[in-house]
Order: C-alpha cells, then sequence, then structure tokens
C-alpha cells in the first residue's frame, strides 16, 4: 500500500458515485487513493432507475448497489445524511452541513439532479410530493393511506410509473399533462391516443393540455385548478414533471 496516499472526495452517493466508487477501486490496484463520499440521504446508493419496484416489496434493502458493508470492508469513508455544502479550492477542503472539513487532492461531482418542480401557487402545501427517493415513496404510501383521490402533474415516463403507483395504492388517478400527448418526448400524436386509450382503460383519467394554476385547499391539498377554468377534486399531488441537474 501506498505511503503516500491521495484523498479523492466523491460528493454524491447516488448510482453515478457508487459506480465510480467501484470502477476506482478496480483500476486502484496499489490502493494510491483512499476515498471519502458524501451522501445526501440516510441509505447508501440504490437502484432510483427501478425506483417504482419497492411499492411491489417495500424492501429498501432489494434497491441496495452494494451489500451492507461494502464502503467499510474496501476502505470507503461513507458520510451519510451529510450534504457536502463547500468546495474550498483555495485549501482544497470539502466542508458538510454538519462540519466535517475533508482535504482533498481531487474532487468528483456526482450530484445527479433534482426533480423540477413548478412554481405555482399551493405547490408547498401538505399532500404534494415529489417522486425521487425512497423517502418520497414512504411518504407518499403513508399519505395514500388516507386519501381516495390522487393527481400526478407530468405524463412522462417517471409520471406514468408515479401514476400506476398511486393507482396500486388503491387511489383514484388522475394524469396532468401540460402538453397535448403523454410522452412528448418518446412518442408522436398517434402514439400517444394509443397510451391515453390503454391508461384510461386500466381506470386511470388522463388529463392532457392542463396548465396547472394553483393546488387548492387551507395548508393541505384539496383539489387543483387549471388555466382553463376546470378543477380537479384530489387529496394528494405527485410531482414528476422532470428533472434537472
Amino acid at each position: 500500500m501506498s505511503e503516500n496516499r491521495k484523498t479523492v472526495v466523491v460528493i454524491g452517493n447516488g448510482m453515478v458515485g457508487h459506480r465510480f466508487c467501484e470502477r476506482l477501486l478496480e483500476f486502484d490496484t496499489d490502493r494510491s487513493f483512499q476515498i471519502v463520499t458524501f451522501g445526501e440521504e440516510s441509505r447508501p446508493a440504490y437502484d432510483r432507475v427501478n425506483l417504482t419496484k419497492y411499492f411491489d416489496h417495500r424492501k429498501a434493502e432489494k434497491l441496495a448497489m452494494s451489500p451492507p458493508g461494502w464502503y467499510a470492508e474496501n476502505g470507503i469513508t461513507l458520510h451519510l445524511g451529510d450534504r457536502a455544502t463547500e468546495i474550498d479550492r483555495t485549501n482544497k477542503v470539502v466542508r458538510s452541513a454538519q462540519g466535517r472539513a475533508i482535504p482533498y487532492d481531487y474532487v468528483i461531482l456526482a450530484t445527479g439532479s433534482v426533480p423540477f418542480v413548478p412554481t405555482v401557487p399551493g405547490i408547498d402545501k401538505k399532500g404534494v410530493f415529489v417522486y425521487r427517493t425512497i423517502e418520497d415513496l414512504e411518504q407518499i404510501i403513508h399519505h395514500g393511506a388516507s386519501i381516495k383521490k390522487a393527481a400526478v402533474i407530468g405524463g412522462g415516463l417517471l409520471g406514468l410509473e408515479a401514476a400506476k403507483a398511486t393507482y396500486d395504492l388503491g387511489l383514484e388517478t388522475h394524469v396532468v399533462e401540460f402538453a397535448s400527448r403523454l410522452m412528448p418526448r418518446q412518442v408522436d400524436d398517434a402514439g400517444s391516443k394509443v397510451l391515453v386509450g390503454k391508461i384510461n382503460a386500466l381506470g386511470v383519467q388522463v388529463h392532457l393540455n392542463k396548465n396547472t394554476k394553483e393546488i387548492l385547499g387551507n395548508g393541505k391539498v384539496e383539489g387543483m385548478s387549471f388555466a382553463d377554468g376546470a378543477e380537479l377534486d384530489v387529496k394528494m399531488v405527485v410531482v414528476s414533471a422532470g428533472i434537472k441537474p
């Protein structure tokens, strides 16, 4: 083992951050590098692509990218639930929300993306959720147990997954899409018409060309209003309108 190991700080413990750690370990045969990684979430990296499967088994460990103890066994220092807040390039130190200061030789940014949430009035009300993490899904399951109707903002691929999830929870489900067709990045108008028919047949109601004006309710979701004057009586809103870096 090298006497003068260089420190690599990986900011982000998602799928890409985890994969980087795997690959560096694979190529660093003489262990010249010490890896320190920060993850904002409370659990190690998991398979976000298959997030919807959590509704089937409700077991977070089934989505884990590595077995328990993998980081420690490979000499990786993992700081979970701690957001990296500053890269001090002058002193070459990464600082975190919990007050850690880690000197580095190299910094890898693997921070992924965050959900895009439209800035409509009421979007911060109780009963509005994003569809991004296991914690988000747990909150959706918990809230869904006490209501009967839900809407998903976003008719893309992930929005339709979210709609299936809320439907499988036994809720009357509505998909609200701003564009004139579902999955506007993937299919044309004819394809969207077929898709809408299939989804409606499943019992999920699709609303196209809908510009959400406001989330209604006094502190909690009681409905949605749209720019065309229509309203929708729902008690939960799941935002799945895309992501931003």
